[in-house]
């Protein structure tokens, strides 16, 4: 093993060490479900915008999108980070401020609020299946990580990486999301912002690398006048910039700001930084085709990082990635965790206790963490997981959210009507019809049909 090597992967036991040793400080603070889940809806400025960036800015992030940009550039990308970073506005400018003022601790929460109790187990529901795929992303992220420094097989390095975030994640809640999520998120900006000036010099300047690749890796939008490429370039915008709006993850860090005012302006804040910072791994991802003109099953932001940096600026890279990865496992599996404690068993067991509703939280962390393992060694494809993940939402989910906050009318009989008839039409168009039709823009439409359908009929009711 050579010596950069050794001292890379020193340098992320020690890593991991500090992350666990914050998720058990982290574990000294939590007394209830509201710790857990909102960190007590405690935090202030920096925190807040720091937590929200980094939730997201994860694997499909940094490893997803680079690997998407290499093959298909920008246009590949467009949903992150790009929709990601819309989201987060939006976000910011038109909900935040008014859950944040409803003071309550899940999505769920809102929709029983908002609809009823039997609407909100449904749509609960929904969610499991969710998060399953954006957990699964993460820890193959990790895995491949692991495997590219250590050399061991893919799968017992995805399974390694299932035990770390296991046990950070069920000791700390949200609580260590937080207190690690600043720190996590400056050392990934500083991991991209010195791997992409040492890479774009090597290869002669922005202007000749940019010469050097063909300039249909830089369209913004498609060229071409095919109305299906225009309706898939919407949905690239809105599956994750719509799509994710009711994520339990950026609903959680809403709710676990101190005010309303933070609330609001931490998310828009957090929504350009993301962007911002988001195309650092896509230029890196585009331009590396000028080095590498195959990469396999390699990863190219993990080749060129490998390629580029001592050891000492490589184990920050890593130590970055790996940042970016544990913030986004451990938000991933908080959110199901949290409507499972939070919502679901209290409706099987109306009487449950607070300590119990806790545990259940915490064993759900370990139960979901292993249904992803699966579902990251049967993919073993980090964008495409987290994007089939938010379709979920997008056509079951956002329409009850968006009508809930905007329109009077929309009540519980709209809001089960969108759920079950957008997923179904979603799953037979996916079903049926050919691969490059927009099946989540269609089920989206479909889905915001059925809830004005639904209301509108059922006024009297």
């Amino acid at each position: 093993m050579e010596q950069k090597q050794i001292y890379i992967i020193l340098g992320v036991i020690f890593y991991m060490i500090v992350m666990l040793f914050i998720g058990y400080f982290a574990s000294k603070k939590i007394k209830n479900t509201k710790d857990y889940i909102i960190a007590g809806g405690r935090l202030g400025w920096f925190l807040s915008i720091g937590t929200l960036f980094a939730t997201w800015f994860g694997a499909e992030t940094c490893m997803g999108s680079s690997a998407t940009a290499y093959e298909k550039g920008i246009l590949g990308v467009i949903a992150d980070p790009f929709g990601a970073g819309l989201c987060l506005i939006i976000s910011g400018l038109f909900f935040a401020r008014y859950l944040r003022s409803l003071n309550i601790q899940t999505i769920i929460d809102y929709f029983q609020f908002r609809y009823s109790k039997k609407v909100a187990a449904f749509l609960s529901i929904i969610y499991i299946p969710v998060y399953l795929g954006w957990i699964g992303a993460q820890l193959l992220a990790f895995g491949y990580i692991l495997n590219s420094l250590t050399g061991l097989p893919l799968i017992n390095s995805i399974m390694i990486s299932t035990i770390v975030v296991i046990v950070y994640t069920y000791a700390g809640g949200m609580w260590a999301d937080t207190l690690t999520d600043l720190f996590q998120g400056l050392i990934l900006i500083c991991g991209l912002v010195i791997l992409l000036p040492i890479f774009i010099k090597d290869i002669g300047g922005l202007n000749i690398a940019k010469a050097k690749i063909s300039k249909e890796f830089f369209y913004f939008y498609p060229k071409s006048k095919s109305f299906l490429d225009w309706l898939n370039y919407i949905q690239a915008w809105i599956i994750v910039g719509l799509g994710s709006l009711p994520a339990q993850d950026l609903f959680a860090r809403i709710m676990a700001s101190k005010s309303p005012k933070i609330a609001r302006w931490s998310s828009i804040i957090a929504g350009f930084l993301y962007v911002s910072v988001g195309l650092i791994p896509v230029f890196l991802g585009i331009f590396g085709r000028i080095v590498f003109n195959e990469i396999g099953e390699k990863n190219i932001l993990i080749e060129l990082s490998l390629r580029y940096l001592s050891p000492l600026f490589m184990a920050l890279m890593v130590g970055a990635l790996l940042s970016a990865i544990m913030s986004s496992a451990d938000s991933a599996l908080l959110a199901p965790a949290s409507i499972i404690g939070h919502n679901i068993v209290p409706l099987i067991l109306p009487k449950a206790s607070e300590r119990f509703k806790l545990n259940s939280c915490k064993l759900s962390v370990v139960f979901l963490c292993i249904l992803s393992l699966v579902l990251a060694i049967y993919f073993k494809n980090i964008y495409q997981l987290c994007l089939e993940a938010w379709g979920i939402l997008l056509v079951g989910v956002v329409a009850p959210l968006i009508a809930g906050v905007y329109w009077k009318k929309a009540n519980s009989f709209g809001a089960t009507g969108a759920a079950i008839g957008g997923v179904l039409f979603w799953i037979i168009l996916k079903t049926f019809s050919p691969s490059n039709y927009p099946h989540n823009l269609l089920g989206f439409l479909a889905s915001a049909i059925f809830l004005i359908t639904f209301s509108l009929l059922s006024q009297k009711n």
